[in-house]
């Protein structure tokens, strides 16, 4: 079993197959996150409080509480706390699975 207190991340990557990393999040009012991608992650946003302007590629969105923001692997993405309070979220970093296994075929016995 696995049990640890999320404190300026989590880092799973030598825990988990898959999820590489967890952070709870809290971006102050008027903060940014700059735009960024990752080469060999997709992410997950569970917004906890607050709200804001969530931008992937293309694409703008106001996003608040209850909110789950998807951002697929090398996508360009920013976040704006747009409110007078911090904006909280979690956010979920997965691994992407090589190219080369997509390839191979599960055993059926």
């Amino acid at each position: 079993m696995f049990v640890k207190q999320i404190q300026n991340g989590l880092d799973l990557k030598d825990i988990a197959k898959n999820i590489a990393a967890v952070y709870d999040t809290s971006l102050p009012p008027g903060e940014s996150i700059p735009p960024h991608f990752h080469p060999d992650f997709e992410e997950l946003y569970y917004i906890l409080s607050g709200y804001g302007n969530m931008t992937i590629g293309e694409e703008k969105q106001e996003i608040s509480r209850g909110d789950v923001v998807y951002i697929p692997q090398h996508a360009l993405h920013t976040f704006v706390n747009t409110a007078e309070v911090p904006l909280r979220f979690v956010t979920m970093s997965v691994n992407v699975v090589s190219k080369k296994n997509e390839d191979i075929q599960p055993y059926i016995g």
